[in-house]
Parts: C-alpha cells; sequence; structure tokens
C-alpha cells in the first residue's frame, strides 16, 4: 500500500528551515555578525550591496576554521555552541541552534573562506542552493569571510516580499547597530554599495558607543542606571528623561546577557518605569543591560532568538521597573552639583544645588492687567503678605487633596524633610498669563506649570494614601455572574487570592462561571466585569498586575485635576511658596500624571541671544 506519509528532501527541509531563520538580507547579517562575534572577532567588515538583495559580505579576524569544520557548518543542527541538553539553559553564546549556515546556503550563492591558523593557508568552500559546488585551498589571514549573493534567487515568490534596497539597507544597519551596543570593544564597519555607512572604533565601553552610534547630543540627556539584585540579577542601563522622547518604540534597546531581544515582559517593565512620566504616544530612549543565569532564561523559545521566557518573569518585571522608577525619580538628581559638564547629564531641571536666598523679588513699579484683572505688583511677589491680606477662600495647599474613599487621604502627609529644597530655594517673580510662575534660579529663568505642578502634588498625595492601607472594597448588592473562556476562568481561579488583596471577591458559581460579590471601593461605579477578567489574565501572564493600578491612578488622576489649582488662576506668594514646599516633598516632580513637563528652564545666555547681546 502506497503511504500518506514521507520524508521531505534534505534541500527542501533546508528551505523550510530558511523560511524561518532567514527573512530578509537583515536577518542573514543578523546570523553571521553573531558567528563572527562568537569567533572572538575583534574587527568585523559587513559590506552590502543593493541593500543586502545582491550581496552580503562580513569578514572577520576571529578563530576561523579548519577544513573538516568548514564542511561540518554546512549541515543542519551542526554547531560549536552546544553538546548536551544542560547546555541549552547554560548559554553564553549568541548563535547555537546550528541551522544558519544551512539554511543561508540553501537560498543563495554562498562562498565561504575560513582559516584557523597563523600560517595562511585556508579554505574556500563555494554552495550553490544547499549543494557544494566547489572547494579548494586559498591564501588567507586567520578569521573568516562569508559572501552571500543572489538572496532567494532560487524562491522567486519570496524574492518578491523583499522591499526596496534603501528599506532592506535600513533593517540591516538597525542589526548592525544594535550588535554594536552590545558589543563596544569591537571594531565594526558598515559599508553599503563601497559607501561608509558605519564606522566604529572600539570604545572602553557602552557610553562611548552610544555617543556614536545616537548623537553625543542625546547622551547628554541620559541617565545611568545600575541595579542588582542578589548575585544572579544585575541591570546596566542608559535611559532617557522624560523630556527626550520618540514617537515609536524603536529606540528601547533591550539586551539579555549581551543577546538583543523583543520581549513584551522586559518592554512592558520598561513602560512601567516611566509610569506618568511621558504623554500618551510618546516612548523614552533606553539601552538596557540585563545579565541574569543562563538557566533562569530560555532563548530558544524562537527560531530568531529575538523571545525569551523568563523563569521568574514577575521577578524580572518588578526589578526592571523598579530601578527605572527610582533613577527617574528627580529627588535623587535634581540637587547634584556636577562637577564637570559631562559628568551628570543635564535635565529638563538643572542639576544645580539650590541656593539659599532672601526671597528678595526685583522691584519693579508696574501693575499688570490680565484678562481684566490686575494682578499684585511684583514688588510684592516676594515679601511674605500681612495676615490680613491674604485671601479669605481655602489655599488649595492647606491640605492635602482629599480622595472619595474616606477622610484617611485628608490626614496623609507625604514623606520628607523640611530642608529647603530646588523649589523652594528659587526666587520668585511673578505670575505670567495667571498660569505660569515666573522664578530665577541663580542667572537661569525657570518657567512653572501652576496646574501640572499642583496636579502632580495632588496625584501623589492621593496616590499614597491609597497605598497606606488595604484596598477597601464595596459589596454589591446584586453579585454580577461572569461566564468565561477556559483560560480566563483557569487564570481566575489560579489568581482568587491576589484578587482577594486588590479589592474583588469572587466565588466560584460552577463550571466555569464565577460570581463577582464585592469590587474596589474606587470602581464602584465603574463596569469592572472585563477587568476582573484581564486583571487576572495579566496575573497569570506576569504573576502581577498593572491593569488594576493603571485604572485605579486614572481615577486618581481625574480626582487630582479635578481638585488642584486650574490655569488662569490667580496666586498669592503664600500659595505659590507652599506649592514649592509640596512639590519637594515628592518624586517625579517633573512632570505632572499626564507627562506633561512642570517646569522649564532658559538659560542667560539663551535670553541675551534672543536679544541679539551675544
Amino acid at each position: 500500500m502506497e503511504t500518506k506519509i514521507h520524508v521531505l528532501p534534505e534541500d527542501l527541509c533546508n528551505k523550510i528551515a530558511a523560511g524561518e531563520v532567514v527573512e530578509r538580507p537583515s536577518s542573514v547579517v543578523k546570523e553571521l555578525l553573531e558567528n563572527s562575534l562568537d569567533s572572538g572577532a575583534s574587527n568585523i567588515l559587513i559590506e552590502l550591496e543593493a541593500g543586502g538583495k545582491r550581496l552580503i559580505r562580513v569578514t572577520d579576524d576571529g578563530c576561523g576554521m579548519s577544513r573538516q569544520d568548514a564542511f561540518l557548518s554546512f549541515e543542519r543542527h551542526a554547531t560549536s555552541k552546544i553538546r548536551t541538553d544542560a547546555d541549552l539553559f547554560a548559554l553564553h553564546t549568541l548563535g547555537f541552534r546550528g541551522e544558519a549556515m544551512a539554511s543561508i546556503a540553501s537560498v543563495s550563492r554562498l562562498r565561504l573562506k575560513t582559516c584557523a591558523s597563523q600560517d595562511g593557508l585556508g579554505q574556500q568552500i563555494y554552495v550553490e542552493g544547499g549543494k557544494i559546488k566547489s572547494v579548494t585551498e586559498v591564501g588567507l589571514p586567520q578569521g573568516t569571510v562569508v559572501e552571500v549573493r543572489n538572496l532567494f534567487f532560487n524562491l522567486p515568490a519570496r524574492k518578491k516580499f523583499l522591499r526596496k534596497e534603501q528599506t532592506e539597507l535600513g533593517h540591516a544597519a538597525d542589526v548592525v547597530t544594535k550588535q554594536a551596543m552590545a558589543n563596544p570593544t569591537v571594531s565594526i564597519r558598515l559599508k553599503h554599495n563601497d559607501r561608509t555607512l558605519l564606522d566604529l572604533r572600539r570604545e572602553k565601553g557602552v557610553r562611548e558607543r552610544v555617543a556614536a552610534l545616537l548623537g553625543r547630543s542625546v547622551l547628554n540627556d541620559l541617565l545611568a542606571v545600575e541595579q542588582q539584585a542578589g548575585d544572579d540579577l544585575q541591570l546596566s542601563a542608559l535611559i532617557s528623561q522624560p523630556q527626550l522622547t520618540r514617537s515609536a518604540a524603536s529606540h528601547i534597546y533591550t539586551f539579555i546577557n549581551g543577546r538583543y531581544i523583543r520581549d513584551r515582559i522586559v518592554q512592558h517593565a520598561v513602560m512601567d518605569g516611566y509610569r506618568h512620566l511621558l504623554m500618551k504616544g510618546r516612548y523614552p530612549v533606553v539601552i538596557l543591560f540585563l545579565k541574569i543565569d543562563p538557566a533562569q532564561v530560555d532563548v530558544n523559545v524562537h527560531p530568531t532568538k529575538h523571545e525569551v521566557r523568563f523563569r521568574e518573569q514577575s521577578l524580572v518585571h518588578d526589578f526592571i521597573a523598579k530601578s527605572l522608577q527610582q533613577a527617574l525619580s528627580p529627588a535623587t538628581w535634581l540637587t547634584q552639583l556636577p562637577e564637570t559638564p559631562d559628568q551628570v547629564p543635564r535635565m529638563g531641571l538643572q542639576t544645580e544645588a539650590p541656593v539659599h536666598r532672601d526671597d528678595e523679588a526685583v522691584k519693579n513699579d508696574s501693575v499688570r492687567e490680565t484678562h481684566g484683572h490686575y494682578a499684585p505688583p511684583i514688588a510684592n511677589m516676594g515679601d511674605p503678605l500681612p495676615e490680613a491680606d491674604i485671601p479669605a477662600v481655602n489655599s488649595p495647599f492647606d491640605e492635602p487633596v482629599r480622595s472619595t474613599m474616606d477622610t484617611a487621604a485628608g490626614q496623609y502627609s507625604l514623606p520628607g524633610s523640611e530642608a529647603q529644597g530646588f523649589f523652594s530655594g528659587l526666587q520668585i517673580l511673578g505670575q505670567y498669563h495667571q498660569s505660569y510662575i515666573l522664578c530665577q534660579d541663580r542667572a537661569d529663568l525657570v518657567l512653572i506649570d501652576q496646574h501640572a505642578a499642583h496636579e502632580r502634588v495632588g496625584f501623589e498625595k492621593l496616590r499614597h494614601a491609597y497605598a497606606a492601607g488595604e484596598i477597601p472594597s464595596q459589596t454589591l448588592l446584586f453579585p454580577e455572574v461572569l461566564e468565561l473562556d477556559f483560560n480566563s476562568a483557569t487564570a481566575l481561579n489560579d489568581n482568587q487570592s491576589e484578587l482577594e488583596k486588590l479589592g474583588f471577591e469572587v466565588e466560584p458559581f460552577g463550571g466555569k462561571s464565577f460570581a463577582l460579590k464585592a469590587v474596589p471601593l474606587l470602581l464602584a461605579d465603574s463596569n469592572v466585569a472585563g477587568l476582573v477578567v484581564d486583571v487576572a489574565l495579566e496575573l497569570a501572564r506576569i504573576g502581577r498586575t498593572g491593569q488594576l493600578r493603571e485604572s485605579i491612578d486614572d481615577i486618581l488622576i481625574m480626582m487630582a485635576c479635578h481638585s488642584v489649582i486650574r490655569a488662569n488662576q490667580a496666586l498669592e506668594t503664600v500659595e505659590i511658596k507652599a506649592l514649592f514646599r509640596a512639590l519637594d516633598q515628592i518624586d517625579f516632580k517633573a512632570n505632572c500624571p499626564h507627562g506633561r513637563p512642570v517646569v522649564q528652564r532658559m538659560t542667560l545666555s539663551e535670553v541675551e541671544r534672543l536679544f541679539r547681546r551675544k
């Protein structure tokens, strides 16, 4: 009887494998560049023609290969990186699957030149469509040259999916950029059509390589982060301040043990570290290196090795997010005085120590008129008002913003010392358009958005009050029955105890149904049925939840926004000083909860240039 199942021929297997590994010219560049780095090369040259569609040539001065190893490199699943299954969880190299050379050779015309010794005698192997056509000996210094021509020449259907030359070149350059960031001690050059695009010399560290790739102006706005949790988890990163953003996540570079990855958990953790610091649709510039015990991460979950799986996802997520939050808290850098301009990055708020002043304002006899309202003379703005001159209405700074939960929020005071901080040390000049507070810091002019500033103060007070005790919940008069699919029901059942801590009370109701009996008090007026499922699924995915926190934070932001001072509202000096004292007691004071900047600075030289003084 004729069988319906049959073994595929070897060349077809290689083409199928190539479909997983080789998507476009940049995929070839990635695999060959990783092999060169694993060989210990200190100088690598990448040459492209027609965006890599016509030619990809990678030359390195690594260890090279012997004649026998050169032949074996074209066999499927042949590699020098692993030998046993235990090696899969102790990886210290970039390439290890053993399919790259065989897959690339099956869809191109490939020429391999390699020499493993100093005698200058090397091997040359020419492969076309996966079949070895010729083998010769050549003179060659120690190292390897891999030349890939006419990619997908034997797969015209795949070749049609390739984009324009500049598009493919952009993808290839992006691959080189990522590998160059992770390997600053390696000299890397990229040429296209005999034109040099990148010429990166060997650098001492990541900062110098980032400056060469992204520009020194960008480097000046990056903060250095160094954190460690035990012996198996270490983070080293350069992260942008909230005012330096991009419109896409393309400038978030994350590396695990030197390997570039695109992982949802890590990406979520990075954005969680910038929570309430960026405006919607904006992304930071981040170069993040995470060192972790190889046994705690599986990098073999995808053929291109871009995705990974962590054994303890919640631990890694929280470690990254908290490390970034700590570095971005302005309290950690606001009052540091740099020794030289290059040692401490420029901030949206200048990193200068506050100057203790007499709070004397510049005398000015003029009276401003704004929208029919006469503001007090600037001459009086720096002096405390007499008790009788203070308005009878309650100042928005007299008490913390009150939460609708209970009176605990009103009794809560933010942690912080009574010592004079950055904002309290500013010299108050006056109000502009009854919306912006003008101040002077040494020779610089500082403008503060009063609504954004007080909104951050109110939000932080509400958030701290909410986190001070257990989350209060409200019992529903009529429990709501949730009918779920299998995955959602499993996630909900496995995380009932965590949901209780968040203020939800959920009980099994038979089969895949659950009865929702209580919800967090702040969400009592919201439709939370879908939120319960989302929270449970997120708990199952990363072992923690940000969905509920984001929903609660959104409500707290709305409450803070409607309970603080607004734009076009006149402020007395005592109110401004009270606002500044409150700002000095909180973190993340450089941005409102929506991500808008609280403060902007103009240096004296910038002002003088406006008037053609310099």
